[in-house]
């Protein structure tokens, strides 16, 4: 099933926002001793301050986990001055032994979590080249950090982000906008199975994260992949110590793509099931009535994207993507029209 063009570019548009907007590590502190940190790295992003520096220099360590989520240190510049930097919680400025993000660095902090990033030592990380900022200069620049600028609490309109869905708000928001449940995919064959590992029946496409209780059975008849494909779409898993992946590079595209298409099939075929023909049959097309097609795709595009379509944008994805599904035939038309909207950037960010 072919994506129409004006979707295509949509969807390069929205990757490349997605993935080459990103900062990635700093190289300005590969063959430094341990003086401050130089905020006139040659890096892949030109650090604003001193600060921004040591943000892009740690980024590669951190960012798979603190992008996102309830602590989104590197999100920003702000984010991570705010969040992190002028916290007394982590970084007690001139105390860098003192910092809770030292001796998480070195794997000596207090609670229950000991060494940051966790599964592997930082100065791991340094040695294989992975990240190239030592835990000396962190220390120095604690050392001589500056006082916090005075606007700090003052919200800024220059920081409003667009971030792609992570791998779970995915699959949680595709499972309730089409009308699927946990029975479309796996075996209930045994009365106690949501207590169970699920088996996972062949054919189906599931996608599920690996590490959420109560797991995916190993036996021969689940299929193997549910997990595989979850991390394909940028998931992580802690059983197996596998970060997120916060960019949408190929991988997940791809398997967006085969996701969408086979979801939006299991929701078409599903008996009794609203999602996507709320206000059509499969017996109604385009010909016999018009009214009601138009009204569904008006509704199916409200539904996925929580707006309502321009009549430009309508008229488009009628003509370039239900129209030529429909020629072979009505399931195939709206099983294509739904795919094309889960692909469409609006679905994808947030």
């Amino acid at each position: 099933m072919h994506a129409p063009q004006w979707r295509m570019k949509a969807l390069v548009l929205a990757v490349l926002a997605l993935t080459q907007g990103a900062c990635f590590g700093d190289s300005s502190y590969q063959n430094r001793n341990d003086g401050p940190p130089d905020a006139g790295g040659g890096g892949t992003c030109a650090p604003e301050n001193d600060n921004d520096a040591v943000r892009l220099a740690l980024a590669p360590a951190c960012e798979g986990c603190h992008v996102n989520g309830n602590k989104p240190f590197f999100a920003s510049l702000a984010a991570f001055e705010s969040g992190l930097v002028y916290n007394e919680r982590f970084v007690k400025r001139g105390d860098p032994d003192g910092s809770l993000l030292i001796q998480m660095l070195e794997g000596t902090a207090p609670g229950s979590y000991a060494q940051m990033p966790p599964g592997q030592p930082y100065e791991q990380l340094v040695s294989s080249g992975r990240v190239t900022m030592t835990i000396a200069q962190v220390k120095a620049w604690i050392r001589d950090l500056k006082a916090p600028p005075a606007p700090m609490d003052t919200p800024s309109p220059a920081e409003f982000r667009v971030r792609r869905l992570t791998a779970e708000e995915m699959v949680v928001s595709l499972m309730s906008q089409l009308g699927l449940t946990l029975e479309d995919f796996v075996s209930t064959s045994n009365p106690d199975w949501r207590n169970r590992a699920y088996v996972v029946n062949w054919n189906k496409f599931f996608v599920w994260p690996g590490d959420w209780a109560p797991g995916i059975s190993g036996e021969y008849v689940s299929d193997s992949r549910t997990a595989e494909r979850f991390e394909a779409l940028g998931g992580g898993n802690s059983l197996e110590y596998r970060k997120k992946d916060p960019s949408f590079g190929p991988s997940a595209a791809q398997a967006l793509v085969q996701m969408s298409q086979a979801w939006c099939g299991r929701a078409v075929d599903k008996q009794n099931n609203k999602a996507v023909l709320r206000f059509v049959t499969l017996a109604d097309t385009s010909a016999k009535n018009p009214d009601a097609v138009q009204k569904n795709l008006r509704g199916l595009y409200l539904r996925m994207l929580g707006q309502p379509p321009s009549d430009a944008e309508l008229k488009a994805l009628y003509e370039q993507v239900y129209l030529p599904l429909e020629a072979q035939s009505t399931r195939l038309a709206w099983v294509g029209t739904c795919a094309a909207l889960i692909r469409h950037p609006l679905w994808i960010t947030y």
